[in-house]
């Protein structure tokens, strides 16, 4: 068995080739590898499950940003591995659960559930879960947050954990 301290995540449900702006500058349009500036990508439907689902996605309205939607799926599956349970019904703004979220009281929200998580923790996903996907942090912001840099995360103390590794 191979430890490499990696989780991946894949759905290609919904797989879209980002569009760039050619870094050549005549006005083409190119993919990541050779464009310069992301463009927006048309509406295609609403598709997928809503929980993972960015509201930009669910109204179908308006053109999106690739990258910020697919953080904001990201930012989901970090929430339900931290707290043990889907974060909305419905990524908009006629949900209590998802408005309370969106308006800055993500924290103040498990707090009254008795469910509690780092401040960093909590910052992070705060930051991910912006209504607005320009004001959402970029992968790069990710990477560089202090939740996901900290070296003093241990496992948790409970009797129940078992090692799978020793299984027949």
């Amino acid at each position: 068995m191979v430890n490499d301290d990696n989780c991946l995540v894949i759905d290609m449900g919904m797989c879209l080739r980002v569009p760039y702006s050619s870094s050549r500058g005549d006005g083409s349009i190119s993919d990541v590898a050779g464009g310069s500036i992301r463009r927006l990508i048309k509406p295609q439907g609403s598709c997928g499950k809503v929980t993972y689902m960015s509201p930009e996605i669910f109204a179908n309205t308006v053109a999106f940003d690739g990258f910020a939607v697919d953080l904001w799926a990201a930012a989901s599956i970090l929430y339900i591995m931290l707290v043990g349970f889907p974060p909305w019904d419905s990524p908009n703004l006629t949900d209590m659960r998802f408005e309370t979220i969106v308006t800055g009281q993500l924290n103040d929200q498990l707090v009254a559930w008795e469910v509690y998580i780092s401040d960093d923790a909590a910052d992070l996903l705060q930051n991910m879960l912006q209504l607005d996907p320009r004001r959402r942090l970029t992968l790069a912001e990710v990477m560089t947050h202090p939740w996901v840099l900290n070296d003093d995360v241990s496992p948790p103390a409970n009797d129940d954990i078992f090692d799978l590794s020793e299984e027949e």
